[in-house]
C-alpha cells in the first residue's frame, strides 16, 4: 500500500499517510476510465436543442406559384425542407436522452484507477485537519501552492465542508482550481487535475465512492 505525503497549510511536509486500500489497483484500467468519462460528459448534456419541422415553421400557407403551366416542378409550400428557411428533416428534438449507462463495478474501477494513477505519480497530497483559518484567506492557499511549486497548475481540492468552510472559500478564488466535497468528486475530476489535495478527514469519505 502506497503512502501519501501529508502537508500543513504552509505547504511543508509533516509526515505521510497510508493510502486507503480501496485505491489500490495493480494495473489502472484505461478502458474503464474512458467509459466513465464518456458517461459523465453525456450526462451533462441537457438535450434542450430543438429544430423546427415543416409543420412548425411559420409561413408558407400559400402555394409559391401555380400547380401547372410554369415549367417548374409543383410546389406546395416555401417551407418545404429543400427551401431556404424551410423545416428541418430529422432534426434534433428535446425528447432525446443522451445518458450513457455504466456498470457500477466499471464506475468504481474507473475511479480507483484514476486515483491510483495520481498516487503512482505522487500527485496527491493530504492536508492536515488542523489546517484551517477563521476567515477566508486566498493568500494562505496561494502560499501553500507556491511552497509545493504547484501555482498555476490544475488543482483539485477535496474538502470536508464541516471543517473547512473558510478554506473552501479561499481556494475558490485561485485560478485553475476546482473545489469539491468528497461525495461530489468524479473520475473526470481526478483525471483532469494535475494534482489533488485532499483534506485528511475527507479521505475516508472519498474512499467510500469505490467501496
Amino acid at each position: 500500500m502506497s503512502k501519501i505525503k501529508k502537508i500543513d497549510l504552509t505547504g511543508k511536509s509533516i509526515g505521510e499517510v497510508e493510502s486507503h486500500k480501496n485505491f489500490v489497483v495493480e494495473k489502472p484500467h484505461s478502458q474503464a476510465m474512458f467509459e466513465a468519462v464518456i458517461a459523465e460528459n453525456a450526462g451533462r448534456r441537457q438535450g434542450t436543442h430543438s429544430t423546427l419541422t415543416k409543420g412548425e415553421v411559420r409561413g408558407g400557407g400559400k402555394k409559391p406559384y401555380a400547380q401547372k403551366h410554369t415549367g417548374n416542378a409543383r410546389q406546395g409550400s416555401i417551407r418545404n425542407p429543400h427551401y431556404v428557411g424551410g423545416g428541418v428533416v430529422f432534426g434534433p428534438k428535446p425528447t432525446r436522452n443522451y445518458k450513457v449507462g455504466v456498470n457500477k463495478k466499471v464506475s468504481k474501477l474507473a475511479f480507483a484507477s484514476a486515483v491510483s494513477v495520481k498516487l503512482k505519480n505522487e500527485a496527491i497530497f493530504i492536508l492536515e485537519d488542523s489546517a484551517s483559518s477563521k476567515k477566508p484567506s486566498t493568500k494562505a492557499i496561494s502560499t501553500m501552492l507556491k511552497t509545493l511549486k504547484l501555482l498555476n497548475k490544475k488543482i483539485l481540492f477535496v474538502f470536508n465542508s464541516e471543517k473547512a468552510e473558510a478554506l473552501i472559500k479561499s481556494a475558490q478564488n485561485i485560478n485553475r482550481t476546482v473545489v469539491k466535497k468528497p461525495n461530489q468528486v468524479s473520475t473526470q475530476d481526478i483525471m483532469h487535475a494535475n494534482f489533488v489535495i485532499v483534506q485528511e478527514s475527507a479521505l475516508d469519505t472519498l474512499a467510500k465512492v469505490v467501496a
